[in-house]
């Protein structure tokens, strides 16, 4: 069972969630106003794209900051079942780029680093647990922005679906593929301790 928060984490907690339905009521009003975006301009599309993919990332990781919402999908889905099929998707996308991306721009803080997972083989649940947050972080917003993007080709403007797509791509499948290639890693590392232990 999650703890419980304390009073010092409680406000924070409280602005998340409301910075979650505040990005809700924003993603709605956006996507409610797509017929005006029939004629946009290349940039303007740009930023509108990115705006859309980042409201709705928003959502899910505002909330994830404040509550275990990756807790809503069952364990069995963050077991990886098909390491072989998830390395050829891992090398086909070129995610080892993208990861070496984050480390030197996003990620590039070493105590942010240690935040996730301290270095050490008692930190493997944890870099485990903060796996799945980022993913469930990232793995609803995909859906819904794939979903928006297919309509926006179509029933909209295909320049600004198209550039919502591939946003969406780079913003939140590459981070699942990522998450999934680590725990990958986490659960050969889990089985190697396991025999050793035998």
């Amino acid at each position: 069972m999650p703890s419980k928060p304390t009073l010092q984490q409680l406000p924070k907690q409280i602005l998340l969630i409301l910075a979650s339905i505040f990005l809700v009521f924003q993603s709605f009003g956006l996507l409610s106003g797509m017929d005006y975006y029939s004629d946009i301009g290349f940039w303007p599309a740009i930023f509108l794209a990115w705006v859309i993919n980042m409201f709705i990332t928003g959502i899910f990781a505002f909330a994830g900051f404040a509550l275990p919402t990756h807790r809503l999908l069952p364990a069995r889905y963050y077991e990886i079942a098909n390491p072989a099929q998830l390395k050829w998707f891992y090398q086909a996308f070129g995610v080892e780029r993208f990861r070496k991306v984050l480390l030197a721009t996003l990620w590039r803080n070493k105590a942010q680093q240690q935040r996730y997972f301290n270095g050490r083989a008692d930190g493997l649940a944890h870099l485990a647990e903060q796996s799945q947050k980022s993913e469930f972080g990232h793995l609803l917003p995909f859906v819904i922005l794939s979903v928006v993007g297919i309509y926006i080709v179509f029933f909209v403007q295909p320049v600004l679906g198209g550039l919502c797509l591939a946003i969406n791509l780079l913003g939140n499948f590459y981070p699942v593929l990522l998450q999934r290639h680590h725990r990958m890693r986490l659960q050969r590392i889990a089985a190697i301790r396991t025999r050793a232990r035998a």
